[in-house]
């Protein structure tokens, strides 16, 4: 079963909004009567696997946007390289690295 927010809470679906979501919702599909605490660190347990991934996931973008910065600025820095790909490959090693510091500082 796929988990639609109601339409007040569109615009805040945060990890903890999304946990506590799917918590209830395994609570009432499996039948089983769950207590508030139960509920609560079943919710705690998904954030933690949601953040676990999305940290993961987060380290290998930045990982890839470092190669694309590397490998663009490598390419400007090499003798004969055209001007025109000079300035292309700059700025696409600006890009990468802005995408890159950007990723950095979401969490």
């Amino acid at each position: 079963m796929f988990l639609v927010p109601r339409e007040d809470h569109m615009d805040d679906l945060s990890v903890p909004l999304l946990s506590q979501m799917i918590s209830t919702d395994f609570a009432r599909a499996s039948g089983r009567s769950l207590s508030d605490e139960a509920l609560g660190d079943l919710a705690v347990r998904i954030e933690t696997g949601i953040r676990t991934a999305l940290h993961h996931q987060r380290e290998a973008f930045v990982a890839q946007c470092e190669a694309r910065c590397d490998l663009w600025t490598r390419t400007e820095q090499r003798e004969g390289v055209p001007g025109s790909l000079r300035a292309e490959a700059r700025a696409r090693a600006n890009e990468a690295a802005y995408l890159r510091d950007a990723l950095r500082s979401s969490s």
